[in-house]
């Protein structure tokens, strides 16, 4: 008789599931989705005819889909990393992304000062997934989903959820297939970023060196008939100001150099846009500014 209730206990365990995915919130299972969504991203291996590279405000503030719809069909991916900088690896990784054959090609450069820092050249996050993406991938990619199906909860958070006394959460999270982390807070703090900023550059200020790596990358992609376009993205005043009186970073200088080495750059107007943070573009905001940017690229670039 008892292993005749095996499958009955199955089929109870079952349906139980039904009503605890459906009560769960989107951010109950974040983490599981952002491991599938960076394995995903990193073991990519299709080209485009632009790809944007940068760190998390790039990552979070530039919608592929909504600046592919102003160019007219050309495809279009989020190559971008946490707290990554344009080191020799992230940037030949780049390269690699570019469809060689399309008859236009473009990289577009989300230059922050703390991607210009020594500490980030060396894109912790891009070789970290690019490790992770060798070992596990199949249980990161596929497995995952069933990981988040049966994700547990725990008594008293279930108890939470069934009673509505459960308490909100403020972080929202979508994690598209093109690149992008759409993210926006319920209740928005653009004061959150400052907490970090204020130490952030301690010990590792903007770096020449940095600089000029990423200038010989901006002047051999040119040569080679790479439309290569930099821009600053958009930050609260208080950002900025860290950025350049703690992090030394002058945009006019970064921005001279740039063009010098063949390089298009992009004036933004940060007070046109809005951070859930004070340093990341809430989603709205990501999409217009997705879209605000490829129509002045194709103002600048006609045949794009």
């Amino acid at each position: 008789m008892p292993k005749r209730r095996i499958p009955y206990l199955f089929l109870l365990a079952a349906l139980l599931s039904i009503p605890c995915y459906f009560l769960r919130d989107e951010m109950d299972t974040e983490t599981i989705k952002k491991n599938r969504h960076w394995t995903i991203k990193t073991r990519n291996t299709r080209c485009y005819d632009i790809v944007f590279g940068g760190d998390s405000r790039v990552f979070r503030g530039i919608s592929p889909a909504h600046f592919a719809a102003e160019m007219e069909g050309h495809s279009a991916y989020n190559y971008a990393y946490w707290a990554n900088g344009y080191g020799k690896d992230y940037l030949e990784g780049i390269e690699r992304r570019i469809d060689t054959a399309s008859p236009l090609q473009m990289i577009v450069l989300g230059i922050t000062p703390h991607s210009l820092t020594q500490k980030t050249a060396r894109s912790p996050h891009f070789h970290y997934e690019i490790n992770r993406a060798r070992k596990s991938a199949v249980q990161t990619v596929y497995l995952s989903w069933l990981e988040e199906y049966f994700a547990p909860y725990g008594i008293i958070e279930l108890s939470e959820k069934l009673l509505g006394v459960s308490k909100a959460q403020n972080k929202r999270i979508v994690y598209h297939d093109n690149g992008w982390v759409e993210t926006w807070w319920v209740q928005p703090d653009t004061m959150n970023a400052a907490k970090s900023y204020r130490t952030l550059f301690e010990g590792d200020p903007v770096s020449e060196e940095v600089i000029k790596g990423l200038m010989e990358y901006v002047e051999k992609w040119s040569s080679r008939g790479i439309h290569v376009v930099g821009f600053r993205p958009p930050a609260t005043f208080t950002i900025r100001q860290f950025e350049e009186e703690l992090g030394g970073f002058s945009e006019s200088a970064v921005r001279d150099r740039f063009m010098e080495a063949g390089g298009i750059w992009i004036d933004v107007n940060p007070e046109d846009y809005q951070t859930y943070d004070g340093s990341h573009l809430e989603h709205y905001s990501a999409m217009q500014f997705s879209a605000d940017l490829a129509r002045t690229i194709r103002e600048l670039i006609p045949e794009f």
